[in-house]
């Protein structure tokens, strides 16, 4: 029998209870997180920034370290969830560190959708598993190493993801292996953005892979969520001149139903989106600068991203939380 079912035959009745992934309780909007990237995949689905944003702003009660990426290639461990004691054949997952094949009464457990998380093989499983535990070293933790998050100096790791710099990599996201700069094809990431971080205010601009001016490599990676760039300004007019990274502000911050952009000229036109840290497009809306936007209804609670560009060209992305 799998090994589910062997777990729930050897719990006392009663013993066994359905983990809820997401856990109200825990949310605490007022609580100040560290500014500091150290993505983590929530058993929601979602990216948060570090585990105490995962908690406090998504009540997330469960999460594996690194980005989500949606798709059963983020080798979520689904031990701590119960499927139910029922005789189906769900496939091979992720269970207490290792690959195994999993019953029970359905992918979703208390409206989470568990089935991205599942491979068609056991074969698959492990040489995707196996590979990433072993890229991941958590005993390069070092709580006397200081590393540098002001910065950015790319490096792309065995996880496939693009790190701040050695130093995070090593120490903070536990990267056994990485390669200088950053990884192929990777240009911004919304999950990188921080407005909040306090990038230094010097003046040493360089051009994003986005043909965006910024005013330096910092604010590059913080308020673009870049990970690419050369020295000095792009050639062509950014349109972040018209839009200045250190004035655009969104309140109320946390909002519901309305939402203001300010630090803006009034009468320009406006492309906005919101979307999820994971990148999940909730809304898009078309106003002229001045006008507030009002928000679609039952929007869950939580940390969003908001895009504002002009004429198509992406400009500057701001968080904010709804409530």
């Amino acid at each position: 029998p799998c090994l589910l079912l062997l777990i729930l035959a050897l719990t006392p009745f009663g013993a066994v209870t359905s983990q809820s992934c997401i856990d109200s309780s825990l949310i605490d909007l007022d609580v100040m997180c560290p500014a500091l990237w150290n993505p983590v995949c929530g058993c929601d689905g979602e990216t948060y920034g570090n585990d105490c944003e995962a908690v406090n702003f998504g009540g997330v009660t469960t999460w594996v370290m690194g980005e989500c990426t949606g798709t059963a290639m983020d080798c979520f461990d689904l031990g701590g969830i119960d499927f139910g004691a029922c005789d189906m054949a769900m496939g091979v997952v992720m269970f207490n560190g290792s690959c195994t094949y999993l019953s029970g009464c359905g992918w979703d457990v208390n409206g989470v959708d568990y089935s991205p998380y599942s491979f068609e093989s056991m074969e698959a499983c492990q040489a995707n598993c196996v590979e990433v535990s072993e890229c991941i070293d958590p005993s390069l933790a070092d709580e006397l190493i200081d590393c540098d998050v002001f910065t950015p100096v790319p490096v792309c790791g065995c996880d496939s993801l693009t790190h701040f710099n050695e130093c995070v990599a090593t120490y903070v996201d536990f990267v056994s292996d990485y390669a200088e700069g950053a990884c192929a094809g990777d240009c911004n990431d919304e999950a990188r953005i921080n407005p909040d971080m306090g990038c230094p205010e010097v003046e040493d601009p360089v051009c994003g892979c986005d043909s965006v001016t910024y005013s330096n490599s910092c604010m590059a990676w913080y308020t673009g969520g870049i990970a690419q760039w050369t020295p000095g300004p792009c050639e062509n007019v950014a349109v972040n001149d018209l839009m200045p990274e250190a004035t655009v502000q969104l309140y109320p911050n946390p909002a519901s139903g309305r939402l203001h952009v300010q630090g803006i000229p009034a009468g320009i036109l406006l492309e906005l989106e919101l979307r999820t840290l994971s990148g999940k497009q909730w809304a898009r809306a078309s106003m002229v600068s001045g006008e507030s936007w009002t928000l679609p209804a039952g929007l869950p609670k939580g940390m969003y991203i908001v895009r504002i560009s002009q004429k198509g060209e992406h400009a500057v992305s701001r968080r904010v939380i709804m409530e």
